[in-house]
């Protein structure tokens, strides 16, 4: 059996609901980013100090080495590659780092708040300390299993060693858009936009680092899926991954022949006309006849 490949997951640093601290961040001084000193260079983990206990009225972020201003600036919709150490501002106690077990690639709205924000504005080559409150990191929940108990609030430092461009889709395309979170929501037409198209249309938004996906793998992906161009999202983006075959006909034809030759960590955008869909058979709120468009973010390969 194949080792499962997923290059999409951060698991300490999933994110959680927002939630009130406990009285933890009372009883702990106040500090800010400044309260917190880094040292060493980018090409091994940081120095850290500071006095604990420490807590942060709200979450702030600065980049300590800044890198060579170039590439793509990081928003919540990025695809990131990053070394870190997650540190409890409670008592120094390291709960997190990636640098014995090399970079983690994760999209930048599925982790912590506190984590998220601190990336945004920063490029390739920056190294960021993020000082996050508890609200925006674990809150009342805590993440026990990493020593982070409830309220406490964490101090990351993160070294951006990649921004994935995103692409934008070519004229022709219903364009895409995202909400607040960083998540894709909607396609939205204008007069270039083709209106029945014939064939099948493939175009990557990001392309992830992981491996190539081919017919007969299992694969994990997240989506939503609306009427072509501009119509009714019919399946809404929740970040829940959907299991599936590639090319067993679990799916749709479209998404079996468009889905193989893409890479694990990719986004994908797929147009794909009624022959490759369902077709002349209505299904549910997808009216027969009907070309479809989704967006598919391929999590994981096995």
């Amino acid at each position: 059996m194949r080792r499962a490949v997923a290059l999409l997951s951060v698991p300490i640093l999933l994110a959680t609901a927002a939630c009130s601290g406990s009285s933890k961040e009372t009883t702990a001084a106040i500090g800010t980013v400044n309260s917190v000193h880094i040292a060493g260079p980018t090409s091994a983990p940081p120095t850290v100090s500071f006095k604990a206990p420490l807590t942060f009225e709200k979450t702030a972020s600065k980049v300590v080495d800044k890198g060579s201003g170039t590439g793509p600036v990081i928003d919540k919709t990025s695809l990131v590659t990053v070394q870190y150490v997650a540190i409890n501002a409670s008592d120094e106690s390291v709960f997190g780092s990636s640098w014995k077990g090399g970079p983690t690639t994760f999209y930048v709205n599925t982790v912590v708040k506190g984590f998220a924000d601190g990336l945004v504005g920063a490029r390739a080559g920056d190294r960021v300390l993020i000082t996050s409150r508890a609200r925006d990191a674990f809150g009342v929940t805590g993440n026990l299993a990493s020593t982070v108990r409830p309220g406490d609030a964490v101090i990351f430092v993160v070294d951006v060693v990649k921004v994935a461009p995103t692409l934008r889709l070519p004229s022709g395309v219903p364009q895409l858009t995202y909400d607040a979170a960083g998540n894709p929501s909607k396609f939205t037409a204008d007069a270039q936009t083709q209106k029945n198209p014939s064939t099948l249309g493939v175009y990557p938004v990001v392309q992830g680092p992981g491996p190539v996906v081919k017919s007969g793998d299992s694969i994990s992906v997240e989506y939503f899926g609306q009427i072509h161009p501009d119509g009714n999202v019919f399946n809404a983006w929740t970040g829940q991954p959907f299991d599936l075959v590639l090319g067993a006909g679990n799916v749709i034809k479209g998404w079996d022949q468009g889905l193989v030759g893409q890479r694990v960590g990719s986004r994908i955008a797929l147009v794909i006309p009624p022959r490759l869909g369902y077709g002349d058979k209505a299904q549910s709120s997808i009216p027969a006849g009907s070309t479809l468009v989704f967006v598919v973010q391929i999590v994981s390969v096995s």
